[in-house]
């Protein structure tokens, strides 16, 4: 990467750089990033609070890409729609090397970058659904039993229950489970 300066670098060229390494990854350090970058350390720090609310963004902007690349490839419609997003999101998750790498160095930071309520992960995760939910129900593709905001929080949690139970309980994640409570969630019979 072309050594920047302080006048000429964005925050967005730390979030970038972190994305790079996040994905080789190289472990996000603030020090060595902005060095790489020709800022000073108060700027990384300015800019991404620390290394873990930057990961933190890094992993939901990937959760937000991933998201968009789903949508474009599914032809469904309402909650056939849904679940098969909601199932391609869990396998993909689950065979990301580098989120796997990640969450192995260090499980429960990991997990409380991923799926706590304090989250840019989490909050991605479920803002990107409920806007699903909320777009198929306006389109008469399918109703829900409670609010969108609601089933997304709901769904984000199952997803994450069974996509992460290998860090919280030592169990094999159960994916085809996880589709099967999915599926009863959305009240989709087959």
């Amino acid at each position: 990467m072309r050594r920047r300066t302080w006048h000429t670098c964005q925050p967005i060229d730390l979030h970038s750089l972190a994305r790079q390494w996040f994905i080789g990854a190289k472990r996000i350090e603030l020090q060595k990033l902005a060095r790489e970058l020709g800022i000073s350390r108060a700027t990384a720090y300015r800019w991404a609070g620390s290394a873990e609310q930057l990961v933190g963004h890094v992993l939901a902007s990937l959760v937000d890409d991933s998201f968009q690349q789903i949508l474009q490839q599914t032809t469904s419609t309402g909650s056939k729609r849904v679940l098969e997003v909601l199932e391609r999101f869990m396998y993909n998750a689950r065979q990301f090397r580098p989120l796997r790498q990640f969450l192995a160095k260090d499980a429960q930071l990991g997990l409380k970058i991923v799926a706590s309520n304090h989250s840019p992960v989490q909050d991605r995760t479920i803002t990107n659904l409920r806007q699903l939910l909320e777009e198929e129900v306006e389109y008469g593709h399918m109703t829900l039993p409670v609010e969108p905001a609601v089933m997304a929080y709901a769904l984000t949690r199952v997803v994450e229950s069974f996509l992460y139970t290998d860090l919280i309980t030592a169990a094999t994640p159960d994916l085809e489970n996880a589709s099967t409570i999915l599926r009863i969630m959305l009240r989709q019979d087959s």
